[in-house]
């Protein structure tokens, strides 16, 4: 795998540097803001893999907010293959893209490929997850507010002596990391809450996390509460809850609960069920055309900030249908 990555990272190198040297204009990054206005904008947006409606919703903003400015987007999916999405991005600097966006699959293992986009007078914009290398900015949720905030949800609801299980998803995405830690930051201050496990389901499937809640239920038959990071491994939670005959809803006797992050259209509807307890609801629509707003700020010479943070909103059955009609969940499906 190693030897793998670093022929395709040295690869990508040779090709961006022929790419730098093609194109003089590219190398002021930022300047000749009237070119710009004048040619086509060619811009991308790198996900780790569809697996989830949220980088729809992500795409929806980027692309929605690239045609307003006239602009041509491309999406690009590495379908979680990590040398892919580096000679998808080395393939777009070759075609001549004036900006990309990236979710990075690995953040470390990203940062060489990223510096050198960057290098080669592609600015690079990191969206959802955090790259190492040089990039213009990060947009993201506070995931460790995020997690906190759940947590502090979780306590409100089933108070101060439980047992909690922490599923996470694959442990080189920086949310799934900072939501962790946001949860423990506030589980860990009760004495007598205990964290029965913090897994990875290694990947982000309803099987892997099937598995991974099966496999706790059996040596934690009476866990109270599971949180995991993200929406995308809920759907397979439940379906191992199902299978454990545990089936109560929020509320009744023969209920776990389950709090996540990410606002998906599925799991608002488990909500509204009595399935799901909560969910901290994103806004990746708003993530995708201030990605493409800042790379036009930019691009025509100004100031861009390096570290854009979002909040987000706490869902439960208490105000959903409040807050019903500016869920991306429910706008995307």
């Amino acid at each position: 795998m190693k030897k793998r990555f670093l022929a395709a990272f040295l690869c990508l190198t040779m090709c961006l540097s022929l790419a730098a040297c093609s194109s003089g204009e590219k190398e002021k990054k930022g300047s000749d803001s009237g070119d710009k206005k004048e040619e086509s904008v060619k811009v991308a947006f790198s996900i780790p893999e569809m697996f989830s409606t949220f980088w729809e919703a992500c795409w929806y903003g980027f692309e929605k907010q690239a045609k307003e400015y006239g602009w041509e987007a491309t999406l690009l999916d590495p379908q979680g293959d990590l040398e892919l999405q580096i000679s998808q991005l080395q393939s777009q600097v070759t075609k001549g893209v004036d900006a990309i966006g990236v979710a990075p699959i690995e953040n470390e293992a990203i940062g060489p490929a990223l510096t050198t986009v960057n290098e080669a007078g592609v600015p690079v914009f990191c969206v959802d997850r955090r790259g190492e290398g040089e990039v213009v900015s990060t947009l993201e949720t506070d995931n460790v507010k995020a997690g906190e905030a759940m947590a502090e949800q979780l306590v409100k609801d089933y108070g101060e002596d439980v047992d909690v299980l922490i599923i996470q998803g694959v442990l080189s995405d920086t949310p799934t990391l900072d939501r962790t830690q946001g949860v423990k930051n506030v589980l860990e201050k009760y004495e007598n809450i205990t964290i029965v496990g913090e897994p990875s389901a290694g990947e982000y499937s309803n099987e892997a996390a099937l598995a991974t809640t099966k496999n706790f239920l059996e040596t934690n038959p009476d866990l109270d509460v599971i949180f995991t990071c993200t929406d995308a491994l809920v759907p397979g939670i439940v379906a191992a809850l199902k299978e454990a005959g545990k089936t109560g809803k929020v509320g009744e006797e023969n209920h776990v609960g389950i709090y996540s992050v990410d606002g998906a259209g599925e799991v608002l509807k488990l909500i509204e069920d009595g399935t799901v307890d909560g969910t901290f609801s994103q806004y990746p629509i708003q993530f995708g055309i201030d990605t493409v707003k800042s790379m036009k700020t930019y691009l025509d010479g100004g100031k861009v900030e390096e570290k854009v943070y979002y909040n987000g909103d706490v869902v439960t059955d208490e105000n959903i249908d409040k807050l019903h009609d500016d869920l991306w969940g429910f706008i995307i499906g």
